[in-house]
């Protein structure tokens, strides 16, 4: 008997050992008594920007941040509080509204904290980081360190969104976006403005998922596009109409005769989009088209 309490012993002191070692490292230990709280993105990779413009004038942006538990079994709601890492924040104290009380609900692996942030004219020529970490206390710790920080990038200027970037539409030998591709076509900062600007008739915010949402601002912009009259800038317009995906260049072979010639010749030589005058140049240069289509 001796024996075994001596292995027994010799094995609770090198678990002992072990689980010293590993906090010392910073390595996390399995344990029903801790709550290790994680944020849901890398905090090494590239945080994600709010900006300001997508948002109407003097509004303010909640945003909403994904928190997840592991270790300790919920039995009740998990209550926890959420700083400001102040070495990596810049976002200035007065431009963000931290929640007062987080929880992660009874049964639930990850919920949802929501964060205020203000605009400020220093965020149209700055672009400002606020970092989140939770805030360790009794049975609550902060998760793995890669995840142990929420990190959101805040300014008042455009930017190249990511459901204008990532390739949903393409392959991997040739890369495509469903945006460029079959809603907005190229992005241009003046397009995404005038995107915005029809999104906030209605007091929308598109988040990159919803198509439908997409698909109908898209095609009010293009109405906006086409009702815009002669007393507006032209090369503005015609730079919009331009980029968006009905202007794709496209190879089309037709039949037509000289009849259907006059009438498209008198009808589009004065058009403003330039390529009827391409058109129009065309076929001035057939047989016969000065005494049988122009007839000037």
């Amino acid at each position: 008997m001796k024996i075994k309490y001596t292995i027994w012993g010799v094995l609770a002191g090198t678990a002992g050992l072990i689980l010293t070692s590993c906090e010392e490292k910073g390595l996390l230990v399995s344990s029903n008594d801790t709550a290790y709280l994680r944020f849901a993105n890398d905090m090494t990779k590239d945080p994600p920007t709010v900006s300001f413009k997508m948002y109407n004038e003097g509004e303010d942006a909640e945003i909403p941040i994904e928190v997840s538990v592991y270790g300790q079994m919920q039995n009740e709601d998990l209550h926890f509080n959420v700083s400001a890492d102040a070495e990596r924040t810049t976002l200035p104290a007065n431009l963000y509204v931290l929640p007062a009380d987080c929880k992660i609900r009874k049964g639930l692996l990850t919920d949802t904290i929501y964060v205020t942030l203000k605009n400020d004219p220093i965020l149209k020529t700055e672009t400002k980081v606020l970092a989140l970490q939770v805030v360790e206390a009794n049975a609550v710790k902060q998760g793995d360190y890669l995840y142990s920080r929420a990190l959101i990038s805040v300014t008042d200027r455009l930017f190249k969104p990511d459901w204008w970037l990532v390739n949903d539409a393409g392959t991997e030998e040739n890369p495509g976006n469903s945006v460029d591709w079959f809603y907005l076509g190229e992005y241009s900062e003046k397009k995404y403005q005038m995107f915005l600007d029809e999104l906030k008739k209605d007091d929308m915010v598109f988040d990159g998922k919803n198509k439908q949402v997409l698909r109908k601002y898209s095609l009010r912009l293009k109405n906006t596009l086409k009702q815009m009259n002669e007393g507006k800038n032209k090369e503005d317009w015609y730079d919009m109409i331009q980029l968006l995906p009905s202007s794709y260049n496209q190879m089309r072979t037709c039949t037509m005769n000289y009849e259907t010639l006059v009438n498209i010749y008198h009808a589009r030589k004065a058009h403003k989009l330039m390529e009827w005058h391409t058109f129009c140049d065309w076929i001035r240069t057939l047989p016969y088209a000065k005494e049988l289509i122009i007839a000037e």
